[in-house]
C-alpha cells in the first residue's frame, strides 16, 4: 500500500528470528511473526525545511561555483545552523509519528499487538563521537538513508519487490 510519494510504502511479510537471533535486542524467541514494514518519512515537510536551509547555505557561500552550490554549509554555531538543527530534529519527531501512526492504525484495524518494533530515520543527520586519527571528536553524522551500526544498535536493510529485508544488529565495525 501507498503511505505518500516518492519510494515509500507500507508491506506485510515474515520475519524469521533464528536460534542464534534470539539473545538480540529485537527480544523476540526464535520463531516465525507476521510482519509490517513501512517506508515514511515526514510527508514533505522535512523536504521543505532542507530546502529551505539549503537556500539559506547557498546564499550564505555565494562564492562558490555553479557545480558546488549544493554543497553549502551552515555552522551550527550561528543562528541559521541551530535553526535548521532544530528544525530537522522536529521533522525526525513528526517522521517517528507518522511512522508509530500507520503502525498503530494498521495493527489496531487487524486486533493485533506490536510485540517488537524496529525504526530508523533516513535523509537525518545524528551528532555523535569518533575516533579520528586516534582523537576522539564529535561529528555530525549523515547517512542518507544508511543504518547506523554502532554495538548493539538494531537496524534494517530494505528489500526489494523481489528481495527480503534483514533486521540487523550493529557490531560497532570500523567505520560504522
Amino acid at each position: 500500500g501507498s503511505s505518500g510519494s516518492g519510494n515509500h510504502f507500507v508491506e506485510f511479510g515474515v520475519l524469521t528470528v533464528e536460534e542464534s537471533d534470539a539473545g538480540s535486542p529485537l527480544g523476540l524467541p526464535a520463531g516465525t511473526y507476521l510482519a509490517l514494514m513501512s517506508h515514511s518519512g515526514s510527508r514533505g515537510a522535512g523536504a521543505a525545511v532542507g530546502d529551505h536551509y539549503s537556500r539559506i547555505a547557498m546564499d550564505l557561500h555565494p562564492g562558490l561555483d555553479k557545480q558546488h552550490k549544493h554543497l553549502a554549509w551552515l555552522d551550527l554555531n550561528a543562528q541559521p545552523g541551530r535553526e535548521y538543527w532544530d528544525a530537522m530534529n522536529l521533522m525526525g519527531c513528526y517522521a517517528s509519528a507518522n511512522h508509530a501512526g500507520i503502525h498503530d492504525h494498521i495493527a489496531r484495524h487487524l486486533g493485533a499487538e506490536a510485540i517488537a518494533s524496529v525504526e530508523n530515520h533516513h535523509n537525518f543527520a545524528w551528532e555523535e563521537t569518533h575516533t579520528v586519527d586516534g582523537v576522539e571528536e564529535t561529528l555530525i553524522v549523515h547517512r542518507k538513508g544508511a543504518t547506523p551500526a554502532g554495538e548493539g544498535v538494531l537496524g534494517v536493510i530494505p528489500g526489494s519487490m523481489a528481495d527480503p529485508a534483514f533486521i540487523v544488529v550493529g557490531k560497532d565495525g570500523a567505520g560504522s
